[in-house]
């Protein structure tokens, strides 16, 4: 059995002796460690202002919000006016605001279109009992429970207009952006004398008088509550004569997920309507161009490596990477293991049999001394080369013993 092949020396070290040291060049660390620490700093700064800076809301109608479609200017004027502004997204929560205010509310709903009948005639009890009440934009449901002295009366461009009726708050507001919603008058209906339309139908009022129930504003154009049209035209004006009427303003901005209990909304009534034509039109596409970008897999084709390598040359490539590091204790240590791998096959003992069975095993086999051959795959590692040599050509022999037997 040939395992070192080549000289036995050890090798000389690259590079000559003369060869002139190269200085050591920084490391990546330090090059870069100056700039990662500034932009760390940089981002824990600004993950600080993140934390302390106050949280507003992006919503449309928001009291807080100060985006473009938000009302948080109109809110900051009214308390200025000493009107005390509570937002609520829950119903409870804003029958509860109302009971509270011991000098009377008006409630502000910027969404009458997503509660249910339940919930509308508890808004109309209020204003029954003298809470003022202002609509942003309701539906027919919506005005069939709170106003049914209007009606819807169809949609407008938004455009400034002239208030075109007798109301005082309207006259004193002047021209404001007008559009959007537009209202009517239901001919014949009870209390149809109290209500009055103004700016083509746009604004509508609902006032029973001083000693009636509350009183009911209907607001067709939403935009007159933002933040970037309140400072145009009479539009501040308006809003603060519609919504500062009583010391407390129920901001009430309907959440679609506070359902009564047992009236869950169903998940299909909250998605959009686009949302599932658009789902199956983006799955066909996918499916289309994974068809037309996909790899048509044909059948299996042998082809030449490149390159053949001999098994011996294995070998002889690690005897030499031995010999070179001298690592006798290594290439010996391998030499065994090859040999108790294949003596457990030729027994036939288990592949996790212990060394000392396969050494009694095998002596038994070939009418060798056991103890030699438990020194032969037992002992330490060999003192020289060639001691190297001899231990590979009694593992050698101990094999060919156990094929001849």
């Amino acid at each position: 059995m040939s395992v070192l092949t080549g000289p036995g020396t050890r090798g000389a070290p690259a590079g000559g002796a003369g060869a002139a040291a190269r200085p050591t060049a920084p490391s990546r660390w330090e090059r870069w460690r100056g700039p990662l620490l500034v932009a760390a700093l940089l981002v824990a700064l600004a993950l600080v202002l993140a934390l302390l800076a106050p949280r507003t809301s992006r919503e449309p109608l928001a009291a807080d919000s100060v985006a473009p479609e938000g009302s948080r200017a109109l809110a900051r004027v009214l308390q200025e006016q000493g009107v005390d502004v509570q937002p609520v997204r829950r119903f409870d929560d804003a029958l509860a605001r109302v009971r509270d205010a011991p000098r009377g509310a008006t409630v502000l709903v910027t969404a009458p279109e997503v509660l249910v009948p339940e919930r509308l005639r508890a808004l109309a009890d209020l204003t029954a009992g003298g809470t003022d009440l202002v609509l942003a934009a309701p539906d027919a449901p919506a005005l069939a429970e709170l106003a049914p002295q209007l009606r819807p009366a169809g949609t407008r461009p938004a455009a400034p207009a002239d208030p075109g009726c007798a109301v005082p708050d309207a006259v004193a507001a002047g021209e404001v952006l007008a559009g959007g919603s537009t209202y009517a008058v239901v001919d014949g209906a009870e209390g149809a004398g109290d209500a009055a339309v103004c700016y083509g139908g746009s604004y509508a009022v609902l006032d029973p008088g001083a000693d009636g129930p509350g009183r009911v504003v209907v607001l067709g154009q939403r935009r007159v509550l933002t933040n970037d049209v309140l400072d145009e035209d009479g539009n501040a004006a308006l809003a603060l004569r519609g919504l500062g009427t009583s010391p407390v303003l129920v901001w009430y901005r309907p959440d679609p997920l506070d359902t009564p209990a047992g009236q869950a909304v169903p998940l299909r009534e909250l998605v959009p309507a686009w949302v599932v034509p658009a789902g199956v039109l983006l799955l066909l596409s996918a499916a289309c161009v994974a068809l037309w970008r996909g790899r048509r897999l044909g059948r299996l084709v042998p082809e030449p490596l490149p390159v053949v390598v001999r098994a011996v040359e294995s070998v002889e490539g690690r005897g030499r990477l031995y010999a070179q590091a001298a690592a006798r204790d290594r290439a010996a240590e391998a030499l065994r293991a090859a040999t108790v791998r294949r003596v457990r096959a030729l027994v036939r003992l288990d592949p996790q049999a212990p060394v000392v069975d396969v050494a009694e095993v095998a002596a038994w086999e070939c009418g060798r001394d056991p103890a030699a051959v438990r020194a032969l795959l037992l002992s330490g590692p060999p003192e020289d080369d060639a001691a190297l040599v001899r231990l590979a050509g009694e593992l050698d022999a101990l094999e060919r013993d156990l094929r001849g037997r």
